[in-house]
């Protein structure tokens, strides 16, 4: 089929029925994960498609990104600045927003095989349209559902080192390969339509992520339509999240290679392991303190306590902000290349990178990412670094770092020599007491996210010499004003299979169950949980025949309290050490304690009981406005109009009471 690559519009509707002449009304189309979502294209074709009803449409995609939509009331006042601040300067993806409050149209149906986490948990239509796939098998099953219209987000080509290409950016991940795909199977009876749509605000990455403008059939392009790029804000690190970071971060190996997830997590990992680095004595001093060699040998066996001499090298399917502190912090220094035998030499040791004057040591890289998404900081940074920097991360497909087996980017041979001690550090929401874990999903079927490439990380840390699976848990959960345990002895879902078990972490400690039997598992994961739950699990698993009937808690391992987990921290907090927000927040420091507030008064609300007690409370206490003048000013409760107001302040003065600010 003859082309003329590309044709260039400036306004998106014009690219809609250019589109619309080469494929026709039914129309499959594909977008990338998160970031990389061409909204003005996106938009345009959708709202086409809503005054159409003869366009027959279908958007696949995963993690179609939103702003959060308050609720009435205290938190409506909290969010809507913070929202309007952020995100005012966006425009909206219409179809995301229309699927969330039910208003899609008929002949409009979205499909996703990852949600914005909670997104969907009560959303009937998109549980039903769930698409539950490994993120390795995603091109495979977009291509089998018809895609014939892709949409991308590209920087454009602009970069003198990458002449006549524009850059994927933020999402190489999928589209590496499925252009390919789709251009190789296409015929007259079947086109398909590539479209770019220009962004000066996306950084741009060269490498595997330069592709040739020629790629694309449309490129929408209008920098007056330029708008910023959404961003995932930060969220504070707890100190049980602290505590489970450090104990992830004494597993790292000088000269490894790690992977590490988004959220609190692994926010908390990145800080410990930078401190570790910078501040060694106090990581030093924490890991004592801890008796964490003693307790925990793994830690001793496959990590260590030293800084980074050699660096790590990442190799991670999101690229999360995490990675450009520890480029920062000179941590993310180990690199690698695109030559096995010349990777093979160096991990030997034949060849110093250093030292050698070897021309092709001056082309490593530290980081090969499938995507990225972070805070607006992040991507600050990124539109910051210098052409070196830039030139030593490398934005690619998600099949070359989630599969060892792809040979798209290089084969199995070199994976390997590139990724040695790897840690691959994710978390999970659950683990059962035979080491099978759950991270996206619950018991009833509903899906809460979605598997990504976990499962992915965690097969592949078992073909891999010297890498770990780590999987790190909070203890327990709080709903309705009751307190849970993650550590369970059973669950009627599993995301990871217990055959891939290996090492889970919680802020009590580190249970490493690789090649263990099962009544050392079980062990294992109830020592580590909250001491709440341990004889409750213990007795489950004695009654199953899983431990010996005369086994008995040892007296060590009866302290897992969160008191317990506050006291070791509080010393190190006092020099304004393991920070709630270590990497920078959104948030103003009015807002932060607003939020504190907040918080206390959702706690406290979540039972009935529990909200005639605070109602009562915030009666009693009064309007306190010249204690707390500026924080009702932000919350425009200074000047008050009626009851609903009335009760608004007072109860914001309890909740901001109780929080202690």
């Amino acid at each position: 089929m003859s082309h003329e690559h590309p044709q260039r519009v400036s306004n998106s509707d014009a690219c809609v029925d250019r589109v619309i002449q080469r494929v026709g009304k039914k129309i499959t189309l594909g977008l990338p994960l998160g970031l990389g979502k061409p909204i003005h294209f996106a938009n345009a074709l959708y709202q086409r498609a809503k005054a159409d009803p003869g366009i027959e449409l279908h958007i696949v995609t995963a993690l179609s990104l939103v702003p959060p939509k308050p609720a009435p009331g205290l938190e409506k006042r909290f969010m809507d600045p913070f929202v309007e601040r952020l995100y005012g300067d966006i425009p909206e993806l219409e179809y995301a927003r229309d699927v969330l409050d039910h208003q899609l149209p008929d002949n409009v149906k979205v499909s996703e095989f990852f949600f914005q986490a909670g997104n969907f948990l009560n959303h009937p239509e998109q549980q039903h349209r769930y698409i539950c796939t490994n993120y390795t098998h995603a091109m495979r099953d977009l291509i089998a559902l018809g895609v014939n219209v892709v949409g991308q987000l590209v920087a454009p080509d602009e970069d003198p080192d990458y002449p006549h290409q524009f850059s994927l950016s933020c999402n190489p991940d999928l589209s590496l390969d499925i252009f390919i795909k789709l251009r190789a199977a296409e015929t007259d009876e079947k086109p398909i339509a590539l479209v770019a749509e220009c962004n000066t605000n996306l950084p741009f990455f060269g490498l595997d992520a330069a592709v040739p403008v020629s790629t694309f059939d449309f490129v929408l392009q209008d920098t007056e339509a330029d708008y910023p790029l959404f961003s995932a804000p930060q969220k504070p690190i707890s100190p049980q999240d602290h505590i489970i970071g450090f104990y992830a971060s004494s597993l790292l190996k000088d000269g490894g290679t790690l992977q590490v997830g988004i959220g609190s997590l692994g926010s908390a990992l990145i800080y410990s392991t930078c401190l570790r680095h910078q501040n060694n004595a106090v990581w030093q001093e924490l890991y004592r303190r801890l008796n964490l060699a003693e307790r925990f040998p793994v830690a001793e066996e496959c990590g260590g306590t030293e800084p980074f001499a050699k660096g790590l090298y990442g190799c991670s399917e999101m690229m999360v902000d995490g990675f450009i502190h520890l480029l920062e912090a000179g941590i993310l220094s180990r690199r690698v290349y695109a030559d096995a035998g010349l990777q093979e030499q160096i991990n030997q040791g034949i060849l110093d990178q250093e030292q050698s004057d070897d021309p092709r040591l001056q082309q490593g890289v530290v980081m090969h990412g499938g995507f990225y998404l972070g805070p607006r900081d992040f991507y600050k940074k990124l539109a910051e670094l210098t052409p070196e920097q830039r030139q030593r991360i490398c934005m690619s497909s998600v099949n070359y770092i989630n599969d060892l087996n792809d040979h798209r980017f290089g084969d199995q041979r070199l994976k390997v020599a590139q990724r040695v001690s790897s840690r691959f550090v994710n978390s999970a929401m659950l683990c059962k007491l035979d080491g099978a874990a759950v991270s996206d999903g619950l018991e009833d079927g509903r899906v809460l996210s979605g598997v990504g490439g976990q499962y992915n990380f965690v097969a592949m840390a078992h073909e891999l010499d010297d890498a770990r699976s780590i999987l790190t848990i909070r203890s327990t959960r709080t709903s309705g004003g009751k307190t849970h345990s993650n550590i369970v002895f059973s669950y009627g879902h599993c995301t990871i299979p217990r055959h891939l078990r290996d090492i889970v972490v919680t802020e009590y400690g580190i249970a490493d169950l690789r090649g263990k039997a099962d009544e050392q598992v079980y062990l294992a994961l109830i020592r580590i949980a909250d001491s709440r739950f341990q004889p409750g699990l213990l007795k489950q698993a004695q009654k199953a025949g899983k431990v010996d009937r005369n086994f008995r808690l040892p007296a060590e391992w009866q302290g897992n309290t969160p008191a317990a987990i506050e006291e070791v921290l509080s010393d190190f907090q006092q020099e304004d050490l393991f920070p709630a927000f270590p990497f920078g927040c959104d948030f103003s420091e009015d807002e932060l304690k607003i939020g504190k507030a907040l918080k206390q008064l959702k706690a406290r609300t979540s039972t009935p009981s529990g909200k005639v007690n605070t109602l009562c409370q915030a009666l009693i206490m009064g309007s306190g406005q010249e204690c707390y003048a500026p924080l009702l000013q932000r919350m425009k409760l200074d000047n008050i109009h009626g009851f609903k107001d009335w009760l608004d302040r007072r109860l914001l003065v309890f909740g901001l009471k109780k929080a202690g600010v």
